[in-house]
């Protein structure tokens, strides 16, 4: 099963940089805004490695991926960023407040060996987009490193490997920051033989669900398969075979898997406005309003889609047995975000599978009030809001085998990036 180790991680040097001040979130969740505010922030924020600047003069041999390896080699080589002199595991934890009480999440960043997702070591749950991955790609050719860290669930009922955290957080930090929601991350490095023995063995049986990065795994998995392929499939263990992972119990009672919203525009006008008679034939349709859609729809137990229309908000809720045709096991039928997707996006909508993963016709938001919006506006036909999805639905559906729909989940909070990073050497 999951094959994890030690690496020697590359960090901010803290003596020269606040990490407050060079650190941002992952590179899927900076819109165009946020990637404004992290490179003003601070010329070696690492936005400029995991997500830099386009510009009009850019050209194969000058953009923002030969641009991202050009500094990280410059900040090494000028000491704000080091490479730790031992392998280590790296213990991170987030501690946040949601709904109005305190939680605490901690997990470790090690590496952990590629597999297929056919080998059923390392599962999805959710499909992926087009564009992303490709981008991914060429990222980590020009700087030969992961910026990033993939964020994937291990379960652990018994708290077995929290143990071993749980003592190392008892010491000094190697670092602190608090991101722009309020969510404190603080970093220890684990040197210990005895308790890297202890995680290494304890993991060794476990399969791996990734919560979010599936877009840099698949990533991760085309450059090993170039390398490998340049290389004439050399004998033993290469540095690209490996991907830096934060692994985080699935037992935790810390980690919040929340909803993420669907923004839909470009559809024929028949389509959208033949949309409520089609969907009177396999749900039933409640009247709601734009302030009180999501508290709605937490009545019918996950299984109700919210949806917003040219000033009408309403609640769909499936009638029984129209989630039988919805291809899969009953876990992934019951989920809202199969519904909308099977029922109404693909069947009644015309927006097919293809369509979602180029995203033609779909975009995606946390924020029901920037849906609403944007409705309001006319940039857009429909919103459709779901429900959050609990994490042993999350669980269940990857180890069957089975793949939820894109962006079905928003793992909260998202790790911090520039805590720790790798160079695949």
């Amino acid at each position: 099963m999951a094959e994890i180790a030690p690496f020697r991680g590359i960090r901010y040097n803290v003596g020269a940089v606040h990490l407050n001040d060079v650190t941002s979130p992952p590179y899927d969740v900076i819109s165009p805004a946020d990637r404004e505010y992290f490179h003003r922030r601070h010329p070696k924020n690492v936005v400029r490695l995991i997500l830099g600047q386009e510009l009009p003069e850019d050209s194969a041999a000058d953009n923002r991926f030969t641009r991202a390896a050009a500094y990280l080699e410059e900040w090494i080589a000028e000491g704000t960023l080091v490479r730790d002199p031992k392998p280590a595991l790296y213990v991170h934890e987030q501690h946040y407040r949601f709904r109005g009480a305190a939680r605490t999440v901690r997990g470790f960043a090690a590496l952990v060996r590629l597999h297929n997702c056919a080998d059923g070591v390392i599962l999805p749950h959710e499909n992926t987009l087009a564009k992303p991955k490709s981008d991914l790609v060429r990222l980590i050719r020009a700087t030969k490193a992961n910026l990033d860290s993939v964020y994937a669930v291990h379960p652990d009922p018994e708290h077995v490997v929290d143990a071993v955290l749980d003592r190392v957080a008892a010491t000094p930090t190697a670092g602190e920051a608090t991101d722009r929601d309020g969510v404190r991350h603080r970093l220890w490095r684990m040197e210990d033989q005895a308790q890297i023995g202890a995680i290494v063995l304890a993991m060794a049986g476990r399969q791996l669900v990734i919560a979010d990065g599936h877009h840099r795994y698949e990533a991760s998995l085309a450059y090993r398969d170039e390398m490998r392929e340049r290389e004439g499939d050399p004998h033993g263990d290469r540095p690209y075979d490996y991907i830096m992972m934060t692994l985080v119990n699935a037992y935790s009672p810390g980690v919040a898997a929340l909803p993420t919203h669907r923004v839909v525009r470009g559809l024929p006008l028949h389509a959208a406005r033949d949309m409520d008679s089609r969907l009177a034939e396999q749900f039933d349709l409640v009247g709601s309003s734009r302030e009180s859609v999501l508290i709605d729809m937490e009545e019918y137990g996950g299984r109700a889609v919210g949806i917003y229309r040219a000033g009408r908000a309403y609640i769909a809720i499936p009638k029984p047995g129209s989630t039988s045709a919805i291809p899969g096991p009953p876990a992934l039928q019951a989920l809202d975000v199969s519904v909308l997707h099977e029922l109404i996006l693909g069947r009644i909508l015309g927006v097919d599978a293809e369509r979602l993963r180029l995203e033609e016709n779909v975009s995606y938001t946390r924020d029901e009030r920037e849906a609403i919006e944007a409705v309001d506006r006319g940039e857009a036909q429909l919103a459709f809001f779901l429900n959050p999805i609990k994490l042993e639905a999350v669980l269940e559906v990857a180890q069957r085998g089975q793949r939820m729909p894109q962006k079905a989940t928003y793992f909260y909070p998202k790790l911090l990036s520039g805590l720790v990073m790798r160079r695949i050497e």
